[in-house]
């Protein structure tokens, strides 16, 4: 019954969702509503809706967002969520004001898998000339690791990942919970290999955040894409993918959070994004137009005080609606 009803609400948002096809019985596809999917071909589609034993859950393999189809109706279409709370959970004790994210995901996989420390490796290893090229601060690289067979590592992780490179060498980047359980690795390649990143999860259902085992929630917290570049501010999470910017707010529900997306203004779907924040009234920075790099790494490179351009140039509400429209119009007429 509870699948039968989850597929009854997927077939109801279907009908606002942008090339959407059944492709099996418990298979749908279509182009994804949260990232906008590609900018280029209109005709790409990768969000997936697929059933299991007794749910749904939508998966988008361009922006790497994860949701049941609770939340998926929750973020597209507050009032088909509603309505199906009514009904899903109308036989149970449970109100559609009530969370049910924080549910117990976790499965069996492999905590102890062996990876080098980086403190462990000779000054002239490939690892720590990587570190040092992309100046990480040294009091940072206990938060990295090495192998030297990531396609190895990564099955002894969780035995779900068996389709990899064996012989691939990459920087290790464990991602630990609030409680200090480690729930996912992010593998960076350290040359040209592609893809640049590989994040191994211990369960497909958990939504990996890096740094909440390090913050203080008394204090403004940071919100950025990528691990590396959290490493460069203060208190700062990474939420690895642009889709999970908006599932943040789940976790982090009461703290004073700053948004900084990557410096993007060509890509639609960062410019989407940040519109969205902007009207959740969230607090969000919108880099200078002097300022060409894309990320708070390439600043860092560059030499940019980043904690100070980022305190100057967070905005919210009225403000940030006139200086992310300013943003726009001079890009636009920039790329005209």
């Amino acid at each position: 019954m509870s699948l039968y009803i989850d597929k009854k609400y997927v077939n109801l948002v279907s009908t606002s969702l942008e090339k959407f096809k059944w492709k099996k019985v418990n298979l749908a596809n279509c182009r994804c509503p949260i990232c906008g999917d590609s900018e280029t071909n209109k005709n790409k589609a990768r969000g997936y809706f697929f059933g299991n034993t007794d749910s749904y859950f939508y998966k988008c393999h361009n922006c790497g967002i994860s949701y049941n189809i609770y939340k998926f109706l929750e973020v597209v279409s507050p009032a088909l969520f509603k309505e199906y709370c009514l009904e899903k959970f109308k036989d149970k004790n449970i109100s559609f004001e009530e969370t049910l994210d924080d549910e117990d995901v976790y499965t069996e996989f492999n905590k102890t898998t062996k990876y080098e420390m980086i403190e462990e490796l000779p000054p002239d290893h490939v690892a720590i000339k990587f570190l040092l090229k992309r100046k990480i601060p040294e009091n940072k690289w206990n938060r990295f690791g090495y192998t030297k067979k990531f396609g190895i590592f990564a099955k002894e992780f969780n035995s779900d990942y068996s389709n990899l490179l064996e012989d691939d060498e990459r920087i290790i980047i464990p991602i630990f919970d609030e409680n200090n359980q480690l729930i996912g690795v992010q593998g960076r390649s350290i040359g040209s290999v592609k893809p640049k990143y590989i994040t191994l999860k211990a369960n497909d259902k958990i939504r990996l955040t890096y740094g909440l085992d390090t913050i203080n929630k008394s204090k403004t917290i940071y919100v950025v894409e990528g691990p590396i570049d959290s490493l460069f501010i203060p208190n700062s999470i990474a939420v690895l993918g642009l889709g999970n910017f908006l599932e943040i707010r789940n976790k982090l529900k009461n703290e004073d959070l700053v948004f900084i997306l990557d410096n993007e203004p060509r890509s639609r779907n960062v410019a989407n994004m940040m519109s969205q924040l902007i009207s959740e009234n969230e607090n969000i920075v919108i880099f200078p137009n002097d300022i060409k790099q894309k990320d708070i790494n390439d600043m860092v490179l560059n030499d940019y005080d980043v904690l100070d351009i980022i305190n100057a140039n967070t905005y919210s509400g009225a403000r940030a609606v006139l200086a992310f429209n300013t943003w726009r119009k001079c890009h636009e007429n920039f790329n005209r």
